[in-house]
């Protein structure tokens, strides 16, 4: 008896942390359409946030530190506002919490976004460390609402959430696998099948690796079969999908923060970026030659039928999605934080400005360089929301449109993932092809060519 009640103990406590996957996405849904609200309990915005902070970490370790955070995050909730009236009281509490909380943010981003974000992340963490700029304290940023419960975790638990919605329940009801099918049975070229089919998951996952992973699967064998070569049809998957990246309506949810950074409407945002998005895709699709393919045909594509979508499955993948989405957003919230108290922000800019001389040509060469080095190995929304306090203050100092000079630095953070030499895109497509993966972000480079120069154009026009 004595052995049976700890594992039975353990047994319930397993079972209960697994429970909490299916927990995120209900709390987020909650919050998103206030329902405290309706039922006369109100709970700030910021208290969610923690809420949603702490249990997004929790998914990526044990049961134990699992149900550990899941306290830990309910009582900082429950104390929060108190905090705000007498935050002298709590000054020591913050001092021993949030050193670890931000060592949890670092492994979590570490595991969700991979170790190139997690370098960026710890590189701005140690600024304050060393002394650069004003004098900055690490521990309080995990409770101020101007860092990590910021705009970041603001907008990716709102607007971005329910798109997010939106995205998983058209494939999960089969909607995107009937267009793709839909695609595969008029177009009779394989790398058009892919650029199309890419432009079309692209738009709603957001995402150019996922995008690659899904959609490469059919096209990049189709396109291999068809006669082209691995090394091209893996760069024109990638080329594809990252293009699905910047294409409405979800564009990696950056549209989204865009909208409320800018302080404008997402639909406006949506139609600036949907000219440039057409144009790329139709200079792709005509730069298709004829002769990369023999006469195998097209095989028939099976049309999926359209199904209501399991609650299990689609909740599973949607708290999947918004884990890393959360984690992402807490981690660039410590970024701005650190930006902001220390001063950085501002010097930056300055000093991009200074290195240009004035001259605004040689500024965007900066800036588009910087932009794709800061994005090397980073999912969209983490690459555009760096950028975005980095790099496009510069632009708009010198006297460039707020949209344009945001779109700009989205552009080239994103191509990142088809340029040399970290190409998460294109070294996806080439694992899919069994090609090298450093031609196939070569030749993704010169396929994706009409994407580095339209930046230029739309900042200009």
């Amino acid at each position: 008896m004595t052995v049976f009640l700890p594992m039975q103990g353990q047994s319930m406590l397993t079972s209960l942390s697994n429970s909490v996957k299916y927990l995120l996405p209900v709390l987020l849904l909650i919050g998103l359409i206030d329902v405290d609200f309706h039922i006369g309990y109100p709970i700030m915005d910021t208290q969610f946030y923690i809420l949603y902070i702490f249990i997004a970490l929790s998914l990526l370790f044990g049961p134990a530190i699992r149900f550990t955070l899941i306290c830990l995050s309910c009582y900082i909730a429950y104390i929060y506002p108190d905090m705000l009236y007498y935050p002298t009281r709590y000054e020591e509490m913050v001092k021993w919490v949030g050193a670890p909380v931000i060592f949890a943010i670092c492994y979590a981003s570490y595991k969700a976004n991979g170790m190139s974000f997690t370098c960026v992340l710890l590189g701005f963490l140690v600024i304050p460390l060393i002394g650069i700029g004003v004098p900055a304290s690490l521990p309080p940023l995990v409770v101020d609402s101007n860092a990590m419960l910021g705009v970041p975790i603001h907008i990716i638990s709102g607007i971005v959430f329910m798109f997010i919605l939106l995205g998983k329940v058209l494939l999960h009801t089969g909607i995107v696998d009937r267009i793709v099918s839909y695609i595969t049975a008029r177009v009779n070229h394989p790398a058009r099948v892919a650029i199309l089919s890419s432009a079309v998951f692209g738009s709603i996952s957001g995402s150019a690796v996922s995008n690659v992973m899904s959609t490469g699967q059919l096209t990049i064998p189709l396109m291999i079969k068809s006669g082209i070569s691995k090394t091209r049809a893996a760069a024109y998957e990638a080329v594809a999908s990252t293009g699905g990246c910047l294409t409405p309506p979800i564009m990696g949810a950056a549209a989204f923060l865009m909208a409320e950074m800018l302080g404008i409407s997402y639909w406006e945002i949506a139609l600036v970026a949907t000219i440039p998005a057409i144009a790329f895709y139709a200079v792709l699709l005509l730069g298709v030659p004829k002769s990369d393919v023999n006469s195998v045909g097209i095989p028939p594509h099976d049309i999926t039928p359209l199904r209501l979508p399991a609650l299990g499955p689609f909740l599973l993948d949607v708290s999947a999605t918004m884990r890393d989405l959360i984690i992402l957003a807490s981690a660039v919230g410590l970024i701005i934080g650190v930006l902001d108290q220390t001063g950085l922000a501002f010097t930056l800019s300055s000093t991009m400005i200074d290195a240009s001389g004035d001259n605004r040509f040689f500024l965007l060469l900066l800036v588009a360089a910087i932009c794709v080095v800061l994005g090397m190995g980073m999912p969209t929304v983490s690459t555009y929301l760096i950028v975005s306090v980095i790099a496009a203050p510069a632009l708009i100092n010198v006297g460039f449109t707020d949209i344009y000079s945001h779109l700009f630095v989205l552009y080239y953070g994103v191509l990142a993932m088809i340029t040399p030499p970290v190409a998460i895109a294109s070294f996806a497509a080439a694992k899919l092809s069994g090609a090298n993966p450093m031609m196939v972000a070569l030749d993704s480079v010169r396929i994706g060519w009409p994407l580095f120069l339209l930046p230029f154009l739309f900042v200009w026009l």
